[in-house]
């Protein structure tokens, strides 16, 4: 049974944090106790609530209409406790839950902290794996397997996967998978670009120096690309997207954007080529995929790819969760070298 406060990440500010001891509500009869083993930081959306830009700080969404609109008191307020990928053992259960039993290795959406009590029905047993870290993945290979859903891939499609981080990384090994004829990965990090080479992208460009539309152009016979998957979360990218789709392609946009958008034009590509643009968001799936898809289906085929896609290479760095001030300034500073930087709780 778990006892004692939990050792907890906590934003007190914009790119401010600490590591602080909080309380942890008591075992419920449909709860299980968790012992954090490892988390994963996201590196787009996390970032933008780390840096003070996602606009829950200055707006609130009304649960009604959707919109974000200008309010007296923001939706988040510091100190806010955040996160969404965490790898555990079940400490113990409630006196009403079956599933899962102590010593499960689970997935949970839960924040950066040692120790968590969840409904059991929130948490997601995982399946055996070589490296435990692997399983704070279960979040982005959702996310990016709801991307490739959106793009609708054809076989003998040329895809374009803009930023290659894990989403894009992903992306590209499921878009290997899908029967696409050319996959043409753009990032501006030499590291990921050979990450995505070995993951089956078939060219890799960087946007510093190469003209991504044009090339893409030159390898299609002037067609362009049918699919490009904007996971970048640059707005330069985004507008580069729109210009390397060919007429009536597809811009799947898996970004969330912080700042503005002086890079973006909708004045010369967007008007005249047609392109759809498609935005995609974990927490739906497409309509056009029909009843027979449910977020429990994909969720199940995630947790399948977990161990049949080549996910190991994407986790660069572990640091201990009393550092996380280090681990977030990486990820701030676009390190080169990082791809996943995952937080541990080993010796908690």
């Amino acid at each position: 049974m778990i006892e004692g406060p939990s050792r907890t990440v906590v934003f007190i500010g914009p790119r401010e944090l600490e590591v602080r001891d909080e309380a942890i509500r008591h075992l419920g009869a449909d709860d299980v106790a968790l012992r954090t083993l490892y988390s994963g930081i996201s590196a787009g959306t996390e970032m933008n609530v780390f840096r003070g830009v996602a606009p829950q700080w200055t707006k609130v969404q009304d649960p009604v209409t959707g919109l974000f609109e200008e309010g007296s008191t923001p939706q988040w307020t510091y100190p806010l406790v955040y996160g969404y990928a965490a790898v555990s053992r079940v400490a113990a259960v409630g006196g009403q839950v079956s599933s899962p039993q102590v010593g499960d290795l689970v997935f949970s959406y839960t924040p950066h902290r040692s120790r968590s009590v969840v409904a059991a029905n929130d948490v997601v047993v995982l399946p055996p794996l070589n490296d435990l870290r692997v399983g704070v993945l279960v979040a982005n290979l959702n996310t990016a397997l709801n991307g490739v859903l959106d793009a609708h891939p054809f076989l003998g499609d040329t895809v374009v996967v803009s930023g290659l981080g894990v989403i894009g990384l992903i992306v590209v090994q499921l878009m290997r998978r899908s029967g696409v004829s050319l996959i043409v990965g753009v990032d501006t990090v030499e590291r990921r670009r050979a990450a995505a080479r070995q993951f089956g992208a078939d060219v890799v460009l960087d946007p510093s120096t190469d003209a991504v539309a044009k090339r893409v152009r030159a390898l299609t016979d002037n067609r362009g690309a049918d699919i490009v998957v904007e996971v970048s979360g640059a707005s330069t990218a985004l507008h580069e997207a729109i210009r390397t789709a060919g007429y009536g392609g597809r811009v799947v946009v898996m970004s969330w954007y912080g700042g503005t958008f002086e890079g973006l034009s909708l004045a010369g590509e967007f008007h005249h080529n047609r392109p759809k643009v498609i935005a995609s968001q974990v927490g739906g799936l497409n309509a056009d995929l029909g009843p027979l898809w449910s977020m429990r289906r994909r969720m199940d085929f995630a947790n399948e790819l977990l161990v049949s896609l080549d996910l190991a290479p994407l986790l660069t760095h572990t640091v201990p969760v009393e550092d996380a001030a280090r681990a977030y300034s990486l990820i701030d500073s676009a390190d080169p070298d990082l791809i996943q930087c995952v937080l541990s709780y080993e010796d908690l």
